[in-house]
């Protein structure tokens, strides 16, 4: 009877030490998948808090370095977010301009945010699109508080009529948001 409880003893030490293993072995395989995910892709985290199930991270895809470069230097050398990197790859030769108008409307670059006009109507989302474009087929307000599906729209209004529907290019305040070359 003596014996048996070192050997029990024994056997958990061979068990931890094969969990140890397995947690190094797990953490040295997420490392090395973290680093080529990072080189080919833009990661970072969103808020936790939704009412809705997502994945907490964002991946965009780096397409133009040359583009992305120019507007990571206008971020005082701040790498750019997902998000950023996407309208990025939207907007691409306006991605500088488009994301000064973005940080000059919304200068936290939050997904579920709105502010109110004082024509009475409300600017929702990443890129702050105005109510009015409500009326627009397709359109619904989910859609404008979804980062992805607002910088979409935000190119599409930009197709159409480039920069004009944002009060804050027109006004010039989008340019204390460009570094000047």
């Amino acid at each position: 009877m003596k014996s048996a409880a070192p050997r029990q003893a024994r056997a958990g030490r061979g068990s931890s030490t094969r969990l140890v293993e397995f947690v190094l072995f797990a953490a040295a395989v997420a490392g090395a998948a973290g680093v080529v995910v990072n080189s080919l892709y833009t990661v970072s985290l969103q808020s936790p808090v939704r009412l809705e199930f997502q994945w907490p991270l964002v991946f965009a895809p780096r397409k133009s370095p040359e583009i992305s470069g120019e507007a990571q230097a206008d971020q005082s050398g701040r790498r750019l977010t997902a998000y950023q990197q996407y309208a990025c790859n939207k907007f691409g030769p306006a991605c500088r301009i488009a994301l000064a108008v973005q940080r000059a409307e919304n200068p936290r670059g939050a997904c579920e945010i709105y502010h109110y006009n004082t024509d009475g109507t409300l600017d929702w989302g990443y890129f702050q699109i105005n109510t009015v474009h409500l009326k627009r087929p397709g359109v619904n307000l989910r859609d404008l508080l979804d980062c992805k599906a607002n910088i979409d729209f935000a190119y599409q209004l930009y197709v159409e009529r480039g920069f004009q529907p944002w009060s804050t290019y027109n006004n010039g305040a989008y340019q204390k948001f460009l570094r000047k070359f």
